[in-house]
């Protein structure tokens, strides 16, 4: 369904109160040219015009009791599902907990959560889980940081050995837990602050008396403003959330937002969180809290992480996206008759170039619908890298792959996008090609439609090229990933790499570098030791550590023999996945001030992470040429008798010049994608709709189908 309006949406909670940020303000910041957000009145609910509505914690529509007030939400709440089911007005629901906190699920909530899952077409996890509650497609968006609308606000200095509870005091939330073991601690300088509001005044009595009892704690009751809330947080040493349970914890991320450690309990989720922000910053306890272990992480975090949590998957911008693609996938209708997208996303298992492009390659695909992958024998390592949604499927079988496209569109609209990246038109690929060509022209007769984007065939090969062409034309959507492509091969417009479009991971971009990253291709001659000498100099020259890293495992060798040549330390690709070892990477990346490199995807995702890209190496291929001059940034390459000059020359001014440059032009590559994302989005690049025609005897006509419309349209 294509809008030519904002989609309205209607959240089921209400909106934040003003100077106070909570999970409705991450909702209202979804707002944009194609979203129009409100929140929820029984009015509006009733009898307002929106497209969506989005379900948060439907325990609010089954208060427990039989008055007059209860009753009546009871009556409106069925009025409500009876207008979303006669209007069909899609639910979107995120799941922000399995059950309600303060007891038990009443026969009222089992009747609601009911009549809103038949009604649900996008279950939301903000956390990994294999869970449901409904059965509609699940997507995962993580919860938002607060490092945005915090950013505004002045922060205190860290009292140590301070440690902080706050938020909504409810007993679930195990305060009395927390009393408790302070009080058994013998730390002298250990001080507990409790901020936020009292459920009842059973709980505030209960902190009162710990206070008067322990002149170590302290208490401030009510609701806080941002600007106090900073205050409050920033001021603590570790922040302590001792809940007997923990689903997803909009706290915790406030204090990894404003770069305080935390300690939670042992979930599938904390531990999840702690592997994605990094080491040292949480912190966790088995069972129930105890002295021992809240003396143990008071003492683990009187010294901060260098670096800060990585929360680089909570960047507004990302929710928001994820937020908008969810609307979508809701609004096309039950995943049966929606749009499936047939992604051939193969490609070598050992390498994180590969699989990071094709994550961005899925990305841009998935806004059709959800994705069903070819990945042949790929590993899970491999496709970890590829970010794959609850909702999309993996095949391994090229035959079953190609069966289930040309049944997906016997049935519905389906895309089948052909594989981004380098063809290196090799036997293999020729094999695959034979298999594929036939396929896609039963696909293309019933009524499927074939893009094929960010691929690069830069050269032609006697015998073999016609099985590309021929693939060519059974497109209806192409971009080349360089010019030259489309020069030596046949005409269609370029693009960006898919791996710049994706999202950096690694500290913020203000933070010092300090480090030189040097990534050689195992398959190429070992350099020279004038190439090793100027490399040292260099360093020695901007006052540099040299990092080695491997991008592609068979590169480690590479990298340790580099590092102890070059006095540097190595980072290899051991036995980790794709995700792991990229957001490693990323890390490092994120410290460098250039990067030297004959494999482009090191070049490219250091660039994302804003490192230098610096292609000045004995063993560079003249595809890196191709494709740093097609970004306006032709200085990144240099002829083979001049690479070891430029490194000699190279100095601060230059590095910073080079610098300006690349972010400027990583931006217009970005938006560059962007358009092409919104061209795929769209459906006039789509043929039209086929219709079964009469049979005739009169012959078939033998004229080819134009690709004007296929290579002209614009990104």
């Amino acid at each position: 369904m294509t809008y030519s309006r904002a989609v309205r949406v209607l959240h089921s909670t209400k909106a934040a109160p003003a100077e106070t940020t909570r999970y409705a303000t991450h909702m209202a910041a979804i707002a944009g040219d194609d979203v129009d957000v409100s929140f929820f009145s029984w009015p509006r609910a009733l009898f307002g015009r929106y497209d969506l509505f989005h379900l948060h914690w439907p325990e609010a529509f089954a208060a427990d009791g039989w008055g007059p007030k209860q009753l009546a939400g009871t009556l409106l709440t069925r009025l409500l599902l009876l207008r979303l089911r006669l209007t069909r007005t899609p639910v979107v629901y995120t799941l922000h907990n399995h059950a309600p906190h303060d007891g038990p699920v009443s026969r009222r909530l089992r009747a609601v959560y009911r009549g809103f899952a038949r009604l649900t077409r996008t279950e939301i996890h903000l956390v990994p889980e294999p869970d449901r509650l409904t059965s509609a497609e699940t997507v995962r968006i993580p919860h938002g940081s607060y490092v945005e609308p915090f950013a505004a606000h002045p922060r205190s200095e860290s009292v140590p050995g301070r440690a902080l509870f706050f938020g909504l005091i409810r007993p679930y939330k195990g305060i009395e837990t927390l009393l408790a073991a302070f009080a058994e601690t013998d730390t002298d300088d250990a001080a507990l602050r409790v901020v936020g509001q009292p459920l009842d005044t059973a709980l505030a009595g209960t902190i009162e008396r710990a206070a008067a009892a322990d002149a170590r704690i302290s208490h401030r009751f009510g609701f806080v403003p941002d600007r106090d809330l900073v205050a409050e947080v920033t001021a603590a040493q570790l922040v302590v959330l001792p809940y007997r349970e923990l689903h997803s914890s909009g706290a915790a991320l406030v204090a990894l937002s404003l770069e305080r450690p935390v300690l939670v309990p042992d979930t599938p989720t904390t531990r999840a969180l702690r592997d994605e922000v990094g080491d040292g910053w949480v912190h966790i306890f088995t069972g129930t809290l105890t002295a021992d272990a809240l003396a143990a992480a008071i003492r683990a975090t009187r010294e901060r992480p260098a670096a800060p949590p990585d929360l680089s998957a909570r960047t507004w911008d990302r929710v928001r996206r994820a937020h908008v693609d969810a609307y979508r996938r809701a609004l096309a209708g039950p995943a049966a008759d929606r749009e499936t997208v047939f992604a051939w996303l193969w490609g070598q298992d050992d390498n994180l170039g590969d699989s990071a492009l094709r994550r961005g390659y899925a990305d841009a695909l998935r806004r059709r619908g959800p994705i069903a992958a070819y990945v042949e024998d790929a590993s899970s390592d491999y496709i970890s890298g590829l970010g794959l949604q609850p909702g999309d499927r993996v095949f391994t079988d090229l035959g079953a792959w190609l069966a289930a496209a040309n049944a997906a569109a016997r049935r519905s609209p389906a895309t089948l996008a052909i594989n981004a990246g380098e063809f290196s038109l090799s036997g293999g690929y020729t094999l695959r090609l034979l298999r594929i060509l036939p396929a896609l022209r039963r696909f293309r007769r019933r009524g499927g439609a074939v893009v094929w984007l960010g691929a690069a065939v830069p050269a032609r090969r006697r015998g073999r090229t016609w099985l590309f062409l021929r693939l060519y034309r059974a497109a209806d959507l192409v971009r080349w990933r360089d010019q030259t492509t489309s020069e030596v091969f046949a005409p269609a417009p370029a693009m960006p790499d898919w791996a710049l479009g994706l999202e950096p991971q690694g500290a913020a971009h203000d933070a010092p570098r300090r480090t030189l990253g040097v990534s050689l291709r195992f398959d190429r001659p070992y350099p020279s030791a004038e190439w090793i000498r100027a490399v040292r100099e260099t360093a020695e020259r901007l006052g540099l550590e040299i990092v080695t890293v491997a991008q592609v495992r068979r590169d480690s060798a590479y990298a340790h023999r580099l590092a102890r040549d070059l006095g540097g330390r190595a980072v290899a690709f051991g036995g980790v996945s794709h995700a792991t070892h990229e957001r490693v990477l990323r890390g490092e990346y994120a410290g460098m001030r250039a990067i030297l490199s004959d494999r482009l995807h090191a070049l490219l995702i250091a660039q994302t992470e804003g490192a230098v890209p610096l292609a000045w190496t004995e063993a560079a291929a003249d595809k890196l040429r191709r494709h740093f001059d097609a970004l306006g940034l032709p200085w990144v390459t240099a002829s083979p008798d001049q690479r070891i000059a430029c490194l000699r020359a190279v100095d601060d001014a230059a590095l910073t010049a080079h610098a300006a440059d690349s972010a400027a032009r990583l931006a217009a590559a970005r938006a560059a994608l962007d358009e092409v994302r919104d061209v795929l989005a769209g459906d006039q690049w789509r043929p039209a709709p086929r219709r079964a025609a009469p049979r005739s005897t009169t012959p078939r006509s033998t004229t080819p189908r134009s690709n004007t419309a296929r290579s002209n349209t614009s990104a």
